[in-house]
């Protein structure tokens, strides 16, 4: 049965697509960087929406991290608050969008051309509006992905942003050189948290789809998983979620857990002092805690559920490995609500509000 749905296929290719993603996309990396020298830019403004937003999210902390230049993360609907203070001919302005069609991403980027910016598209679709207001176009290599709620696409551009980061340190930061090489193992990485988490998942979904209200919770990049948990299981299993950063879920979700409330902490070995914290405390409201953590972090009696990813993540590329068994979980708890998580029944309604008259999600045009 869970066969016949592209959610599930699509999840499982992330660690190929995104090998695929980086690879093909190192010679335009290069010359986006010298470029960017060329014309002295000295700020990174990264634009998206949805999950390109979450993924742009997830990259946040390695790009400011590593990445040279003063970076701002906006949502595309709110570029016009800042573009007359952060959008000029010194500003590297990448949009990021699957399929480039969204409104909001492709006039973003088209305010920020006019303004002088160097404007970078970055999308699936060679031919999409967003890459036809771009200078550049950084094409992600996930393939078709009929589906509206997006899974690998996700992945490989929360890794080419990661990989842009990298790509603009400073010729002597050796932690980037040494960061990039495990960039560029992360696709093993994520093939073996998805084959351990899958049959975990599936065996724990009776536990977990009771619950009427979920809280996920995750900091660095993680917390960029934690909002795109939420867009997708509310998107595709109808599951009111909240997310937010780590810390900040002890003020104000904490207040209405009960017993029919799901806490979900996303914890590396940085966080596992304020995860033990937060998870005594959910368990004092009588929630039930679902806790993703690295090997040897000990939970032990804190947690109803835990899954435990197989190796250790990289603090800055952490999203990568924290991921994959959160987009497993939102596809199996859909399927066991009897919902097709390729086509909610909302989707026909929310993509005539969200793309330009005339144009159609790629996938599906000429259906």
């Amino acid at each position: 049965m869970t066969g016949s749905y592209h959610m599930i296929e699509y999840i499982r290719e992330g660690p190929e697509v995104l090998r695929r993603t980086l690879e093909e996309n190192e010679a335009s990396i290069q010359s986006l960087v010298e470029e960017a020298r060329r014309r002295d830019i000295q700020r990174l403004v990264v634009s998206g929406v949805g999950s390109s937003y979450t993924a742009a999210v997830m990259a946040a902390p390695l790009l400011r991290y590593h990445c040279s230049l003063p970076t701002h993360i906006l949502p595309s609907t709110g570029h016009a608050y800042y573009a007359s203070r952060l959008i000029d001919e010194h500003s590297l302005v990448v949009v990021v969008s699957r399929s480039g069609e969204r409104d909001w991403v492709v006039n973003a980027l088209k305010d920020a051309v006019e303004r002088g910016a160097y404007g970078v598209a970055m999308t699936g679709v060679a031919d999409s509006l967003l890459a036809q207001q771009g200078e550049m176009t950084l094409l992600t290599q996930e393939g078709p992905e009929i589906t509206f709620p997006k899974t690998k696409s996700v992945v490989t551009c929360a890794g080419l942003l990661m990989r842009l980061g990298l790509a603009l340190a400073r010729p002597d930061d050796v932690e980037a050189s040494q960061r990039l090489k495990a960039l560029k193992a992360a696709p093993g990485s994520m093939k073996r948290v998805l084959e351990k988490a899958e049959p975990e998942i599936r065996e724990l979904m009776p536990s977990l789809i009771g619950h009427k209200n979920v809280v996920v919770g995750g900091a660095g990049s993680n917390y960029g998983v934690a909002l795109e948990t939420a867009v997708k299981l509310q998107e595709t299993a109808y599951v009111p979620t909240q997310a937010d950063d780590l810390g900040n879920v002890f003020h104000g979700p904490l207040g209405p857990l009960n017993a029919d409330w799901l806490i979900i902490p996303l914890l590396t070995e940085l966080d596992l002092r304020l995860g033990k914290q937060l998870l005594q405390l959910a368990g004092k409201f009588g929630a039930h805690r679902m806790s993703v953590v690295e090997p040897k972090l000990d939970v032990e009696g804190l947690t109803e559920t835990l899954i435990r990813l197989p190796e250790r993540a990289d603090p800055l590329l952490a999203a990568l490995l924290y991921l994959p068994p959160m987009q497993l979980m939102t596809y199996y708890w859909t399927i066991a609500r009897g919902m097709n998580p390729d086509e909610p029944s909302v989707m026909r309604d929310m993509l005539d509000a969200m793309l330009p008259a005339g144009r159609e999600e790629p996938e599906l045009r000429g259906g």
